[in-house]
């Protein structure tokens, strides 16, 4: 976080503790993640920091430090569909605890960086200034 407020002058969200979270593999295997999350607070740019989580799909991808590309969607199925299609299979997802749908989706994408589809329709307490305007929450 200092060197990336040095280097480019972001201010940051609270750091966010995760615990007793999971994410689960299409093949019906789940990671426990415990980890720390905090988002950058100045717009356009937004930068998420993680905290690896060894034995989950949430570590450090190749020699990059650069982990996933994530972006809003609305349907996350249909999204791992189209995706799947491509060859870009889904690693791991998170469902949402209120709804029986998926809230994160992560697939692999080119060059060894997953993709990470986000619900746009599931609530992210503390998180509403990263949503898209047109959102419906």
């Amino acid at each position: 976080m200092g060197e990336l407020s040095a280097a480019l002058g972001l201010s940051w969200a609270p750091i966010h503790e995760i615990t007793g979270q999971t994410l689960e593999a299409p093949s019906g295997v789940t990671f426990p993640i415990d980890t720390r999350v905090v988002f950058s607070l100045d717009p356009p740019l937004s930068i998420e920091l993680i905290e690896p989580s060894p034995g989950t799909p949430n570590v450090r991808r190749g020699d990059s430090a650069f982990h996933h590309l994530g972006y809003w969607a609305q349907d996350l199925e249909a999204v791992d569909d189209q995706l799947s299609n491509l060859g870009m299979h889904c690693v791991a997802f998170r469902m949402d605890d209120s709804a029986s749908v998926r809230r994160i989706m992560l697939n692999e994408g080119p060059y060894g960086v997953l993709l990470e589809a986000t619900n746009v329709l599931t609530a992210r307490p503390g998180l509403e200034h990263f949503y898209p305007a047109e959102a419906a929450r």
